[in-house]
């Protein structure tokens, strides 16, 4: 059993506190860290999905999952890398991680901004700010990998009082399926990127989609044919590198 990211949010009913974001980006990053060990020519598809809130999965075991699986009537846009929307080939592994990280990246500043009114400010702190804008970067080589995130969280836990990032993914999903009417609040710091910021939740706002975006889209939500298409050039990079014996 688990619940998405989206639905423990509806519950709550407000956004995702700082903690819980670098819990959740902890444990996901770690999730697809092990997908990309894993990936073989036996299970290629197993990296084409895009992360949104509605495909990211908590467990009850605090750890994170991904799923393609029931959204197909979600606006995935916003979540999708540039790349992906303009049609760009996927020329490494590294190029299927770094779409992977802007997905998450965006997913999590989605957290951070739920039922928060425009006129207010996310409220993060400077450290996990640079993290998730290095992740939401729109050119491919800018982003920063899975190691990189996994090395900050790291860095987090060494110089914090958190507790272990599989709690509050516990916590989250409890939420849900224990019926939990919140948790603790924790404390965040005010100090903020405000433009590039501004621009990310504007465009999870549906504002300030590049116009590439639109011209590829017959109707409002994502073509799932697109989703096809990724799943199936994440396919052939990956059997281009199994003939080359990667």
């Amino acid at each position: 059993m688990h619940v998405s990211l989206a639905e423990a949010l509806e519950v709550r009913g407000g956004p995702l506190q700082e903690e819980e974001i670098w819990a959740v980006l902890n444990q996901s990053a770690e999730s697809l860290q092990e997908l990309f060990r894993r990936v073989s020519i036996a299970d290629p598809a197993a990296l084409g999905f895009i992360i949104s809130p509605w495909s990211l999965l908590l467990m009850p075991s605090g750890s994170v999952s991904f799923t393609d699986e029931n959204i197909s009537s979600q606006d995935l846009r916003a979540f999708t890398a540039p790349e992906v929307l303009q049609n760009h080939s996927l020329t490494s592994l590294s190029d299927v991680e770094k779409l992977h990280i802007y997905s998450l990246g965006m997913t999590l500043y989605w957290g951070a901004d739920h039922e928060v009114p425009q006129s207010q400010p996310i409220k993060l702190g400077d450290h996990l700010n640079s993290i998730l804008l290095g992740m939401c970067e729109d050119v491919i080589y800018a982003r920063v990998s899975v190691r990189t995130v996994l090395d900050a969280c790291s860095a987090h836990v060494r110089n914090s009082n958190c507790a272990p990032s599989f709690s509050y993914v516990k916590q989250l999903v409890k939420l849900v399926l224990g019926n939990i009417s919140g948790t603790d609040q924790l404390s965040r710091s005010s100090e903020q990127k405000p433009d590039r910021s501004q621009a990310i939740r504007d465009r999870l706002r549906g504002k300030g989609l590049p116009t590439a975006f639109h011209s590829i889209f017959i109707a409002p939500y994502l073509d799932f044919n697109k989703l096809y298409t990724l799943q199936e050039s994440v396919c052939g990079f990956i059997l281009k590198l199994d003939a080359y014996n990667w």
